[in-house]
């Protein structure tokens, strides 16, 4: 009697609604456990037939403590993970840090506006745009480096100087292929404190809440 055929029936024949789909190392040890005590005495099992069998079950054995290594690591290693990204987040209060933003603030001088553009970007630009949405003024964008920064003197496109006031801007970047590529208008803010909220550390700055993962970089208060 092979003991996989009695895992198989075993299976087939387990009541639908039983939440459990899977045999264990205890009940392939108990299956048998079961097979050898009721084995034919005029017809024992075959030396190699058992060795075979007993193989299986130190295998499934071997493989099942595996997983549960395996299932408990991950728990740690998500732990660690979640402990160090707080500590990180805690570690930002009073640093200065760069966010996305769609706002030029234009005061009458010339106004700097720092941006982010993906790797691949092969043109980019800066579109400044007024309340109703209307062109303003273009500006090309340096896309040497991921990282920049581009002066608008306050000018619209015909060249008059604008009135004061906040202005809607718009990154845009193409790489290869004219396809669109990832870029951001950046602001830099001062992180005013971390709150904690179902214990993932939240930062507060420029007046909003925000993730770790809506940052952009990092620099020392008052750069």
């Amino acid at each position: 009697m092979n003991i996989s055929n009695i895992v198989n029936q075993n299976s087939a024949q387990a009541p639908s609604g039983n939440s459990r789909t899977q045999l264990g190392k205890d009940d392939f040890l108990q299956l048998l456990t079961v097979q050898l005590r009721y084995q034919d005495p005029l017809n024992p099992m075959d030396n190699t037939e058992f060795v075979a069998q007993m193989a299986q079950f130190s295998s499934l054995e071997q493989l099942q403590n595996m997983n549960q290594t395996m299932e408990s690591n991950q728990g740690a290693e998500a732990e660690l993970q979640t402990a160090f990204k707080n500590n990180l987040v805690t570690s930002l209060v009073g640093k200065a840090v760069e966010v996305p933003t769609q706002e030029v603030a234009y005061d009458g001088d010339d106004a700097e506006v720092a941006y982010r553009l993906g790797a691949q970007a092969r043109g980019a630009s800066l579109r400044i745009l007024d309340a109703r949405g209307q062109l303003v003024r273009e500006l090309e964008l340096d896309v040497s480096q991921p990282y920049g920064t581009v002066e608008w003197d306050g000018r619209s496109e015909s060249g008059d100087k604008v009135p004061k006031g906040a202005y809607l801007a718009v990154v845009a970047a193409t790489g290869p292929g004219g396809r669109p590529v990832e870029a951001d208008m950046l602001k830099r803010v001062k992180v005013d404190a971390v709150r904690y909220a179902g214990g993932e550390a939240r930062i507060w700055a420029d007046g909003r809440e925000m993730s770790l993962s809506d940052l952009r970089g990092v620099v020392e208060a008052g750069n």
